[in-house]
């Protein structure tokens, strides 16, 4: 499994537990059970989804925040998910490059949603950069 797919993993995993609101130890097991060949990447998924639920308040201000007036509940889950996972990633994971996060990020909401959705995220994500 690549980064890139693990990290589409978060993804469904956070937007699993918008919806679903299971604990993270459902979650890995979701993610254990569907995943192939997961390696080293294990790790990294879980700790990003650790890291998203542990530090949901301040990750879900950040976006907030940012987002120039948009409230929480307004965003499309799918959008909310993709957010969660990259400003986890800009703000607590130091060993991953911010524009990776961003980048992908933007290719998930474009995938998962929308051309303007990926537009969308890509300037709450830039606003969060700059504020970092």
């Amino acid at each position: 499994m690549t980064r890139k797919e693990a990290r589409e993993y978060c993804f469904k995993l956070m937007f699993e537990y918008e919806v679903q609101k299971n604990s993270f130890e459902e979650l890995m097991a979701c993610f254990d059970e569907y995943a192939e060949k997961p390696g080293k990447q294990r790790e990294y998924v879980e700790r990003v989804v650790g890291t998203c639920l542990e530090k949901q308040a301040e990750i879900d201000e950040t976006i907030e925040t940012n987002s120039n007036g948009w409230k929480l509940g307004r965003l499309p889950k799918v959008t909310l998910s993709a957010l969660r996972v990259a400003v986890c990633e800009i703000l607590f994971m130091e060993d991953i490059p911010d524009g990776i996060a961003i980048n992908e990020a933007v290719e998930i909401a474009k995938i998962y949603h929308d051309e303007k959705n990926g537009k969308f995220v890509n300037g709450i994500l830039s606003s969060v950069l700059k504020a970092k």
